[in-house]
């Protein structure tokens, strides 16, 4: 016989469920005990609230998943956050979590992307959900993340005193809107559909056959779906508003149900009503006028794991790709000699490929000659045509600080990049400048050493203009000599686009005889 087909009692004590004692429960066995913990009992919750109709309505769809879905519960959790609705965790027999204000659904988040097994269920207010969780509401719904999301709306923050909240009515009165809300209030369904929710839907704890069909469809929901469940607040907000007949304190215990009497007169079960039509409606006192309830959307499509292990695939492939083309690098002897710190500035404008010039210096510094390096970057606002800078530091021994001290040379491949970081060069150092379009200036230092070429014309000439800072590099290889020619050729293939590789290395190499010659004639 299977755990599923045996009376309740026996399935209790299988799972090691003892009923609390006569004293600390006086109702006995309940067929909903194996998912109540009974020692919390009796609840907090006030005469009339709706919260009780709520929790039962879940528990039944759980039930009724458990029967008929084979659904185990041991693989359900529910996440709540602060108020009375957050309560609901703590009275559940399940895995269940009670976090702080506001990030119920960044919990739940956190948990089912742990633990994709897992049915991860949030239950919490308005205020917790629509207010200081709104942020984490709607991005969970855009990720379209597996779990559902219960959000049980009595127009105000109850439990701190029936504070005016983002679902309150316009016009509807509260403690701290005592004339009548002047805000607006959310439409929940609507901002959970515009958000992505691929499931949403509306009831009031007056449906509560339909809502426990609608959790159960919920539930079992692919993507985010998203359940408004709207109940009465019969201690703060009814005794503000007419729905539960004013501050006479004769009907005071009798809040709840007027309410629930004004939710049946007002309610309008929608079909193929869109989210943005789900309104809830009110008159010049604040008076609810009208609620339009009903499944708003069910339109499964991939949730976010199934994104994730999609592109998880794509990415696999690439670093196969990636990894073939690594254990494929050739080998190069070892570099022989120590190397002294070396601190090389590049600078141009966005487009040269200073950055990429930077970061081809440091990797066949640090792979090939088996050096340590560090490389840094800066740039303008601007994408293309801004000024751009990267510097690199190259030692044999460890690099304690990243960054420039005294540079011994530079790569220069603009104007204005050329006035600002030529007067940083260190005495006696090396420039090396683009003189198709860089100038000396009248009062240019003396006391560096200045090497120009065309590289921008020669790499023209190429067929490729923007291999210019590969006609730079070989240039500086060649000068400079702070890394080999055979590490700079091999960074540079692995660095540019494989169509580009045999003009950049083409141009490298016309840079280094340049460069060998210049160097020669001083």
């Amino acid at each position: 016989m299977s755990e599923t087909t045996l009376h309740t009692s026996e399935r209790l004590k299988i799972i090691g469920y003892e009923p609390p004692d006569e004293s600390d429960w006086l109702t006995g066995l309940h067929p909903m005990d194996g998912l109540l913990r009974g020692e919390r009992l009796p609840h907090i919750w006030c005469q009339g609230c709706g919260l009780g109709t709520a929790l039962t309505t879940f528990i039944s769809a759980l039930q009724w998943l458990e029967k008929n879905r084979n659904w185990d519960l041991d693989k359900v959790s529910v996440v709540s956050g602060i108020g009375c609705t957050g309560r609901v965790a703590g009275y559940l027999r399940l895995d269940s979590f009670h976090t702080t204000h506001g990030r119920a659904i960044p919990f739940a988040t956190g948990l089912k992307l742990a633990n994709p097994d897992l049915k991860v269920v949030v239950i919490s207010g308005d205020g917790d959900i629509a207010g200081i969780g709104g942020n984490h509401f709607i991005h969970a719904a855009r990720r379209n993340l597996a779990i559902t999301c219960i959000c049980v709306n009595n127009f105000n923050y109850g439990m701190t005193g029936g504070q005016v909240g983002p679902t309150t009515p316009h016009k509807a009165r509260a403690v701290t809107t005592q004339y009548g809300n002047y805000e607006y209030p959310f439409n929940l369904p609507y901002l959970a559909a515009a958000g992505g929710a691929s499931f949403v839907a509306r009831w009031t704890v007056l449906h509560a056959r339909r809502l426990s069909w609608t959790l159960r469809e919920a539930m079992e929901h692919p993507g985010f779906s998203f359940v408004e469940i709207i109940a009465p607040c019969s201690t703060a907000y009814a005794r503000w508003n007419p729905e539960g007949r004013g501050l006479d304190p004769q009907r005071l215990r009798r809040r709840g149900l007027e309410v629930m009497k004004h939710f049946q007169k007002v309610g309008k079960i929608g079909k193929n009503i869109h989210p943005k039509d789900a309104t809830i409606e009110v008159d010049e006192t604040g008076l609810i006028t009208k609620i339009v309830e009903g499944k708003f959307l069910d339109n499964p499509s991939p949730d976010l794991r199934a994104a994730i292990d999609q592109q998880a695939k794509v990415a696999e492939k690439r670093w196969l790709a990636e990894k073939k083309a690594l254990d494929e690098r050739p080998m190069l002897p070892s570099r022989k000699g120590p190397v002294s710190r070396t601190e090389v500035q590049l600078g141009g404008f966005g487009g040269q490929g200073i950055m990429s010039a930077g970061k081809i210096i440091g990797q066949a510094a640090a792979i090939y000659d088996k050096l340590e390096a560090c490389f840094t970057q800066s740039y303008g606002p601007e994408a293309r045509g801004g000024a751009a800078g990267s510097q690199v530091v190259i030692s044999s021994d460890p690099i304690h600080h990243p960054h420039l001290l005294e540079p011994a040379s530079a790569i220069i491949m603009s104007q204005a990049a050329y006035e600002k970081y030529v007067p940083q060069l260190a005495s006696g150092g090396t420039l090396l400048i683009d003189d198709s379009l860089v100038s000396i200036c009248g009062d240019h230092r003396t006391d560096i050493k200045i090497f120009g070429i065309p590289a921008t014309r020669i790499a023209e000439e190429l067929g490729n203009s923007r291999a210019a800072n590969s006609v730079m590099l070989g240039f500086w290889t060649a000068i400079v000599g702070a890394v080999r020619k055979k590490a700079m050729r091999q960074s540079l293939a692995e660095s540019v686009p494989p169509k580009t590789v045999d003009v950049n290395l083409k141009a490298f190499d016309v840079g280094y005889e340049k460069g060998t010659e210049a160097k020669a004639a001083v």
